[in-house]
């Protein structure tokens, strides 16, 4: 029986505003307590902090968490030394928060269209989601949402990334992001995965674009993990076959969100009265999940049985597009330039300097 697993886009990355909070508020802002609630609860976890190399030389630790720990390292190692990836202070430290989530992310759409709601924040731009330390409050925010009549997600996210900016030398150690408990309470491949798409999302940071942002790292992430495996245990790795398999699973599983976001696409695009598109939104939507139970049992490693039995709406679907769509853009990429990830990361960093319209043009280009 294959686990439960949750699709990526339940372990994105959040990047945190709080750190920023102090010269937002002197500057007027009037989101007060929802940068209030970052700040707090960032400092928090970093005031938890404790240095990975000392728990795995302490004799308490407990013996699993010292294992993952030390994968944890040799995945950093890795991730700098051949996959390129920044070398800083950045999860040299490790935090236990004392439960399965760090933050819980609220996403929201239009019913009878396929666009997200944005929220902008001071520094990085606009973005598809809004992230709260403490589940009570997003769950006051997706009831006020729904009250004005978006569809809404709440999901609960394992990790969020500073994108960097608290990694850097002229900071004291303290500022700099932690491994968190939550990292580890997967599989090693799991524990790879998050760590590298992480530090993925120090490469490039494109402000009001988050579907660029998280294929990148998706794809980093993805194509990081299979060569780290390969690296450490070998072709023959029963995790790298495990992990390969997850691939095809996750392929299988967008290429039904795919399906139905194209169909709903063009219902939402017609003419038709709002009674008729909502009988056949939700027909879209009981199509995909007997779909799903029909496939079921050719998904060999990943369930997606806990994402389908959710009441299903545009926002769910959008938050699987944010992460999952367009990696194969930067794969083909990558192969372009032979797999030099220094090329690589400088062509994709080129990138953020177009306009919206033209990085748009690249990432849909799978699709041409």
């Amino acid at each position: 029986m294959p686990k439960r697993v949750e699709p990526r886009s339940l372990l994105c990355c959040l990047p945190v505003v709080c750190f920023f909070a102090t010269a937002t508020l002197l500057s007027g802002c009037t989101d007060l307590g929802y940068y209030w609630q970052a700040a707090s609860g960032h400092l928090s976890l970093l005031s938890q902090k404790e240095d990975i190399a000392e728990l795995i030389a302490n004799p308490d630790t407990e013996s699993e968490t010292r294992r993952k720990l030390e994968r944890v390292q040799q995945v950093r190692e890795f991730a700098v030394t051949e996959l390129k990836l920044p070398k800083n202070t950045g999860y040299t430290s490790y935090t236990d928060l004392g439960r399965s989530y760090v933050t819980v992310v609220v996403t929201a759409a239009k019913p009878y269209a396929l666009t997200s709601r944005r929220w902008c924040y001071w520094f990085v731009g606009c973005q598809e989601y809004r992230g709260y330390f403490e589940e009570p409050d997003a769950l006051d925010l997706a009831k006020q949402l729904e009250v004005e009549n978006w569809d809404v997600a709440v999901s609960p996210v394992t990790a969020y990334s500073t994108l960097g900016w608290l990694n850097q030398p002229w900071l004291p150690e303290w500022f700099s992001d932690p491994v968190l408990n939550t990292f580890l309470n997967r599989r090693d491949e799991d524990i790879a995965a998050t760590l590298i798409h992480e530090m993925a999302h120090q490469v490039v940071y494109v402000p009001d674009d988050t579907p660029f942002n998280e294929s990148f790292a998706s794809f980093v992430e993805e194509d990081g993990v299979a060569s780290f495996l390969r690296s450490v245990e070998g072709d023959a790795s029963p995790k790298l076959s495990r992990y390969r398999l997850a691939q095809a699973d996750r392929e299988r599983f967008r290429t039904l969100i795919l399906t139905t976001l194209l169909q709903l696409e063009k219902l939402y695009d017609s003419n038709l009265p709002e009674a008729e598109i909502q009988r056949k939104k939700e027909e879209a939507f009981a199509s995909l999940k007997a779909t799903y139970g029909e496939q079921r049992g050719q998904f060999r490693v990943l369930n997606y049985d806990h994402w389908f039995a959710k009441p299903l709406n545009n926002a769910h679907l959008l938050g699987v597009r944010r992460y999952e769509m367009h990696i194969e853009r930067f794969r083909n990429l990558h192969q372009k330039l032979e797999g030099d990830w220094q090329e690589f990361y400088e062509q994709v960093q080129e990138m953020k300097d177009w306009d919206h319209h033209k990085r748009r043009t690249f990432l849909q280009g799978n699709r041409a």
